[in-house]
């Protein structure tokens, strides 16, 4: 009987120390272009850290984003389904959105006043950026 309860606090005591991580994930969002050409961008990652990359040799950490708010966020970029969206209307002013999903690079991006992205896109653009570059 000791020899079970032994086997049984030893199997408990390994189900606790195993620890499961998930894969940290990441997009980055941006705009800018018109007469400087200069961009603003920003790499967001899943665990709410906001980097500066708009200086592509030294990203800069920018702002740290609440777990509500980046779980927010990776569920509207999830709804988005870039993988199957085929949308680039770059403009004198562009936007865009753009991840690797599986090793391959992923991206929307607009700015032809012609050409508007699906309502979807520009909500998640907005309010996304709204949490980053607070006015």
């Amino acid at each position: 009987m000791k020899k079970y309860i032994s086997l049984l606090w030893a199997a408990l005591l390994l189900m606790v120390s195993c620890k499961t991580t998930v894969p940290e994930r990441s997009f980055s969002i941006g705009k800018g272009g018109g007469f400087t050409g200069k961009y603003d961008e920003y790499l967001v990652k899943s665990t709410g850290e906001v980097l500066n990359i708009s200086n592509k040799q030294t990203p800069t950490h920018f702002i740290q984003l609440g777990k509500d708010q980046i779980k927010a966020i990776f569920q509207g970029l999830e709804k988005l389904n870039i993988a199957k969206m085929n949308f680039s209307h770059p403009g004198n002013i562009t936007s865009y959105i753009r991840c690797d999903i599986n090793n391959k690079t992923y991206e929307i991006k607009w700015g032809d006043t012609k050409n508007v992205p699906p309502q979807m896109v520009q909500d998640f653009f907005n309010s996304t950026w709204s949490l980053i570059r607070p006015k």
